[in-house]
């Protein structure tokens, strides 16, 4: 509750300020924990995953740039075997993301481009297997998003979007593993990437 009502007066504080909200609603799939997934020497296998997210973005005043609330969710079911401890997979994988981030869009008629990149926080919980809700882990790190969208005005409040994105999840681990100084671990510290297609709404103008 304290969340909920932090992120409201944010919103409130944002508005305050802004010439521009707009709140956007989209959903999509693509491929999670990319380099696990396709490592060879791995028997794990992760499905396409369901993404979904909302978003919420305060632009100032006669700027190109704006500010971005992201709540993004993914899930994806895993199979094989987890290498760590040698036990079998037969579950899910999910992942809900709160990031803040800059975006750059460019508005040409009905059109609209832009890019955005930002930080965030990733609570992950594995459960192995499917009927065991017990035998799950939670692990909380930090993350870095960053992406695109392209936009088309269906009318005056209304455009579709088709926003891909990438998730790079514990980057400091991730450069721990790359230099040697730390151990790589099942899922956590990855890369996954997701198209999503959804539609957003003017809040104000």
């Amino acid at each position: 509750m304290k969340k909920i009502t932090l992120t409201l007066l944010t919103c409130c504080a944002l508005t305050a300020f802004a010439q521009k909200v707009d709140f956007s609603l989209s959903g999509g799939t693509g491929k999670s924990y990319i380099f696990e997934s396709t490592d060879n020497s791995v028997n794990v296998h992760y499905s396409l995953p369901s993404s979904l997210m909302t978003e919420i973005k305060f632009t100032p005043k006669d700027r190109a740039w704006g500010v971005k609330l992201r709540l993004h969710h993914l899930q994806s079911d895993v199979t094989g075997e987890n290498w760590m401890n040698k036990t079998p997979l037969d579950g899910s994988i999910q992942s809900l993301t709160t990031s803040l981030l800059l975006e750059n869009e460019i508005i040409k008629r009905k059109f609209s481009y832009g890019l955005s990149f930002g930080l965030g926080l990733t609570k992950e919980t594995v459960q192995p297997q499917q009927y065991n809700p017990y035998n799950k882990t939670i692990t909380n790190y930090a993350s870095i998003s960053a992406g695109g969208h392209i936009s088309y005005k269906l009318c005056r409040d209304f455009d579709l979007q088709i926003q891909p994105l990438l998730l790079w999840q514990d980057p400091f681990k991730t450069i721990g593993v790359l230099t040697g100084n730390a151990k790589p671990n099942f899922a956590l510290e990855d890369l996954s990437g997701v198209v999503n297609f959804g539609i957003r709404y003017k809040l104000a103008r």
